[in-house]
């Protein structure tokens, strides 16, 4: 019988840095990383809608529309595996990959499969605890995938604010969750430097998102940068709940520049608040490297202007709280003194 894996979610609210997490986890080789984000439970008609009755009837089931490839996709796929072009021009770099691609493709297709064999339940007559209970083996054989007897099991990016908590917290079981949060100045620079800013507004096209978002804020660099600072907001709040739902057992609070300037301390809180991996870091600094990520702190001078940098003021006050409440060096001071305690006796 298969040992019970641990189910470790990491999430971001956009732009904070959670994929330097993702790669310091990397580096531990008893953990098992489903590539990329993991959007198969969270996104807009996929299972989390399916396991909530009020969304289940609001947003319609689009899991056939993933799982069941057409020829384009499945041309699309093949490509991206083996770029035709690419061997055409003897881009040795792009043909060394080809071997990681098709694992990929290997493993979303064991990804998908899997999926609409869920989807299978979630189509059925069956009750709403029943569709939760198949949707919890549902994410044990995912993460199965590629396991070569690791114990834990790392999504990126595998919740939303909008998901019920209820829902996400017996699918993932068991579980434990790790946010990570950042100065909001910096966090709007990253999402105008990555080109998310006006993303919403789903240019060249007319989109309907788009159309309200506009209609609301009215479509200039303030209405967007409005529209972000109160989603900015809302995801603020929901890390206050996080706060107030779940015991410090459960879910950690990370600040991403603590992680970058404090790597020992806040890698020690970390491996304390998993358990069990600290013997397995047998690749340091091979993913993450807190010099390198250095040189994303304090990047808003070169995106924000003055009035900008005002209108975050309410946020940058709400991060420099948690920073001072979160008090991750104290905890890590707790839990080596708690550990030399346990060594002694």
């Amino acid at each position: 019988m298969r040992k019970e894996l641990s189910n470790i979610l990491i999430c971001g609210l956009v732009s904070t840095g959670s994929s330097a997490l993702v790669d310091l986890l990397r580096e531990y080789n008893n953990m098992n990383h489903i590539p990329g984000e993991f959007d198969d439970f969270r996104a807009p008609g996929l299972v989390a809608d399916q396991l909530s009755h009020p969304q289940s009837v609001e947003f319609i089931n689009e899991i056939e529309k993933l799982t069941n490839l057409d020829l384009r996709s499945r041309i699309k796929w093949i490509y991206n595996v083996l770029p035709i072009f690419t061997i055409f021009k003897w881009e040795i770099k792009k043909i060394r990959g080809i071997r990681g691609r098709f694992r990929l493709l290997l493993t979303r297709n064991r990804q998908l499969n899997l999926l609409k064999k869920l989807n299978i339940k979630l189509y059925s007559d069956i009750s709403f605890k029943d569709k939760i209970r198949y949707a919890n083996q549902w994410i044990a054989d995912v993460g199965g995938i590629n396991l070569n007897n690791n114990e834990f099991v790392v999504y990126n990016q595998p919740i939303h604010l909008v998901i019920d908590t209820c829902i996400w917290k017996e699918v993932f079981h068991p579980w434990k969750l790790i946010c990570v949060y950042r100065d909001p100045k910096d966090q709007l620079a990253e999402i105008i430097k990555n080109g998310y800013f006006y993303a919403p507004y789903g240019a060249p096209y007319v989109n309907h998102g788009g159309a309200v978002l506009e209609t609301i804020y009215g479509r200039s660099r303030k209405g967007a940068m409005n529209f972000h600072i109160d989603a900015l907001r809302k995801r603020f709040e929901w890390i206050d709940f996080m706060k107030k739902e779940f015991d410090s057992d459960q879910f950690l609070l990370i600040d991403f520049e603590g992680l970058v300037n404090n790597y020992d301390e806040y890698k020690s809180i970390i491996e304390n608040f998993i358990g069990g991996i600290k013997p397995h870091h047998k690749n340091v600094k091979s993913y993450f490297d807190p010099i390198n990520a250095k040189k994303s702190i304090g990047i808003y001078k070169e995106y924000l202007n003055g009035n900008e940098i005002e209108s975050l003021k309410e946020l940058e006050n709400w991060y420099k709280n948690m920073i001072k409440s979160n008090l991750i060096i104290q905890k890590t001071k707790a839990c080596d003194i708690k550990r030399m305690i346990q060594t002694k006796y």
